[in-house]
């Protein structure tokens, strides 16, 4: 039986997937396949490595440091998050990634991102995920907010447009069962029309028609996928670690109280999810790529 882990995005509720991973790590909960995009693939970086509490640290000291994610960067870089801080500075110095274990690990990692001229969502392996975390960088690049990222002969912005909750390519890549960490509580849907600016959308990204599309389906997409989510966890299919409540922070929230909450959240829900998860992966079989 092959078990997947498929982590939502989500910008700063991210801290919650955070306290998921960590409560994974410290009861030796292991994955062999592992797919995230936006932020649920910054979060899995340092599960993978090993690096408990590595991303609590990151979004409780660094998240408020403008050379992390200010309007100044945005007017100076066009990006609003510091992406070079954070995969340059940030990785090697105040919070070292440890690569080496990153490389060691069993584990096939996918990081998910939208694919502009087509508007489809692109997926790269974990021989593509190396420093500098470009694919990272790609899957993390908000619309509007950040700079297309090229790699790999694509044009690349955040992975959410496409794919935001990346379990169906999970099941089609032959997992049959999934352990799915979402950032939005089970009553949560987004509105069919598009929160995008459509003047804005139509000048920036004028040449790029099946990207708008994506843009202005996402909603649409979102349900559809949250309502698949639903579907196999009623066929135990998968295991759901998802808010036990709204999480009332916005996608950019520096409020390091406000984020430690979101954290303890996601400790405390997945401490209640671990039998669940511990029965699905006990028959979990070995599989090589890596």
């Amino acid at each position: 039986m092959s078990v997947g882990l498929v982590l939502e995005g989500g910008g700063t509720r991210g801290a919650y997937t955070s306290g998921v991973l960590d409560v994974f790590s410290e009861n030796e909960i292991q994955f062999r396949n592992i797919y995230g995009v936006s932020a649920g693939a910054c979060n899995a970086l340092s599960y993978i490595s090993g690096q408990t509490k590595r991303n609590f640290d990151i979004f409780y000291h660094y998240l408020a440091d403008p050379r992390y994610l200010s309007v100044k960067s945005l007017r100076k870089t066009g990006s609003i998050f510091g992406f070079d801080f954070i995969f340059g500075e940030l990785s090697h110095d105040l919070l070292p990634f440890d690569f080496q274990a990153f490389d060691r690990a069993e584990v096939n990692f996918r990081v998910g991102a939208t694919d502009v001229e087509t508007g489809c969502a692109v997926f790269f392996g974990k021989k593509d995920i190396y420093d500098p975390f470009t694919a990272v960088r790609a899957s993390s690049s908000l619309p509007l907010l950040c700079n297309m990222v090229d790699f790999k002969g694509y044009r690349l912005l955040d992975g959410a447009i496409a794919d935001p909750i990346p379990l169906e390519r999970s099941v089609c890549d032959g997992h049959e069962y999934n352990v799915v960490v979402l950032t939005r509580d089970i009553t949560y849907r987004k509105k069919e029309k598009s929160s995008y600016p459509k003047p804005l959308v139509y000048a920036k990204y004028r040449g790029y028609p099946n990207l708008i599309s994506a843009l202005e389906s996402r909603g649409s997409l979102y349900n559809r996928q949250v309502e698949y989510v639903l579907e196999q966890e009623r066929r135990k299919k998968a295991v759901v670690v998802r808010p036990s409540q709204p999480i009332e922070i916005g996608a950019y929230e520096k409020n390091p109280d406000k984020l430690i909450a979101v954290y303890m959240m996601g400790v405390q829900d997945a401490v209640q999810k671990l039998r669940e998860i511990r029965s699905l992966l006990k028959n979990q079989e070995p599989q090589k790529e890596f």
